[in-house]
């Protein structure tokens, strides 16, 4: 029996970072996709009527903002028809709504999984991993986008944050392709050419980029992030008078964005308007926390000003907000090396070595969710139930409806023969996985010590029907029936 199936497409390597170019907000995702994947009034279904009631009660949650109600409804959804890809695809995209990134991924990897064909399902799949510094899985979603006749099966919205991964990935010429195949579609649409603008960016090509920036804000003169960055690019260019005019531009049409601000304030300080700066740069103090070069910013101008003591406390106020992000990243950087570290052990068969490198990311990094999982399903499967259960204690309260920690939670349980226990835990995850024949195995191993013979028997059955080549499931569904003695599995 395999011991860790709940996520057996889900990579655990390097799984937390903010996207470096983070452009398409998770507010703004339901309003841009949802349209286009949402079935169609009075399109014929192939499932039957109750799981159609649940899953537009539940996208209708989620269009509300209701993230974990949502997600419940997609549940009740699965039981109906675990098969049926698209709860799967929903229920990610509410758990990312909701920054349950980690947990969006092992859902849209089952949708993926169930509906292989559907490429939003590899778009958006992709758009999670990449934000959980899953690069590598994220271009794997992305393999099928090589050729523009696939690219066309894709709505405008899709395409647009195809557009927007590749970006983030800094896959500049697949992220143009992209974009050629949108201009096709929609060649009035002003977006096109900032993101076609920022590609150019980040391929070194800024005289192309600034063009592509004033074409887009020939075609929508409110775009506010065009005018920023063709702002930002001018600034560079040391071309002062015309990136004041676009930085004010910006702030005039999107007045709460405090990068707009601190960016013109650099723009007045190097003019030599320091008061100007200096009252651009309060007026978003407030996002200094965020940001700290509002805190830099601010005791040059105070510094220029001749104002020392104000300039001094400014500096302060960066050196410790700076101080605080480089602890940080040097946390995150000294567990991530050992992590990616014991992966290639384990691929290797050192477990061992595996062991020693995950302990070793968890001296840097306690709450680090990968190696505690690791780490607790070596120790279950050792069969060192001691020493699994600080690890599995710590999933639980990093994240209590993890499927993966749940599943390890009740293996631990049923081992320590507290049956009730592990099939609430075991129950949890069916929840979620109604279509993984290995939790409906450990259902039925954990039925039979209950005197629950029938419906041991029902979730074996079930199992089988999932995983019909799996001779091993036959013969403990035999178990069940007395033909042979029963011997527990997980």
């Amino acid at each position: 029996m395999a011991a860790y199936p709940v996520h057996r497409r889900l990579d655990l390597s390097e799984l937390a970072r903010r996207p470096v170019f983070a452009r398409v907000v998770r507010g703004m995702i339901l309003f841009i996709l949802l349209p286009a994947v949402l079935p169609p009034p009075g399109e014929a279904q192939t499932q039957p009527v109750p799981v159609e009631t649940q899953l537009a009660e539940g996208t209708k949650l989620l269009t509300e903002g209701r993230y974990l109600e949502s997600v419940n409804a997609f549940n009740n959804a699965k039981q109906i028809a675990p098969k049926d890809g698209r709860a799967y695809f929903y229920c990610g995209m509410a758990l990312a709504q909701s920054g349950r990134m980690r947990d969006a991924a092992s859902e849209l990897g089952e949708a993926v999984h169930l509906a292989p064909d559907d490429l939003s399902y590899r778009v958006f799949q992709a758009h999670v991993l990449e934000q959980l510094k899953q690069a590598a899985g994220a271009e794997t979603a992305l393999a099928v986008f090589q050729n523009e006749e696939t690219l066309n099966r894709l709505d405008p919205s899709w395409l647009r944050l195809l557009a927007d991964v590749y970006y983030r990935l800094q896959m500049t010429e697949p992220a143009l392709k992209v974009l050629d195949v949108w201009a096709k579609r929609d060649p009035g649409d002003a977006r096109i050419d900032l993101y076609r603008g920022e590609v150019y960016v980040v391929k070194g090509q800024p005289d192309m980029a600034l063009k592509c920036f004033e074409k887009s804000v020939e075609k929508s003169p409110e775009n506010a992030e065009a005018y920023f960055e063709m702002g930002t690019l001018l600034y560079e260019k040391n071309q002062l008078v015309p990136a004041k005019n676009a930085l004010e531009k910006a702030v005039q049409k999107d007045p709460h964005k405090p990068e707009y601000q601190a960016k013109l304030a650099s723009a007045y300080l190097a003019m030599g308007d320091v008061d100007a700066a200096i009252a651009s740069l309060e007026s978003v103090e407030s996002a200094a926390h965020e940001i700290p070069m509002i805190y830099y910013a601010l005791a040059r101008a105070y510094r220029t000003k001749g104002e020392p003591t104000r300039a001094a406390q400014y500096t302060e106020k960066f050196e410790e907000a700076t101080s605080a992000e480089r602890d940080r990243k040097d946390r995150e950087s000294a567990a991530e090396r050992p992590i990616a570290q014991a992966q290639r052990a384990l691929d290797a068969g050192n477990a061992e070595e595996a062991r020693r490198l995950f302990e070793k990311a968890l001296e840097a990094d306690a709450n680090r969710w990968e190696p505690n999982a690791y780490l607790a399903e070596m120790n279950l499967n050792s069969g060192d139930l001691t020493h699994a259960y600080p690890y599995l204690q710590k999933l639980e309260q990093l994240d209590p409806d993890s499927v993966v920690g749940n599943f390890l939670m009740a293996r631990y349980w049923f081992k320590l023969k507290d049956y009730k226990r592990s099939l609430h835990y075991a129950e949890k995850v069916e929840l979620s996985r109604p279509d993984n024949s290995e939790v409906h195995a450990m259902l039925g191993e954990i039925y039979k010590p209950l005197g629950e013979v029938e419906r041991a028997r029902q979730e074996f059955t079930e199992a089988i029907r999932l995983a019909p080549d799996r001779a091993d499931l036959r013969e403990r569904l035999r178990d069940v029936a007395g033909e042979r003695p029963a011997s527990p599995q997980p």
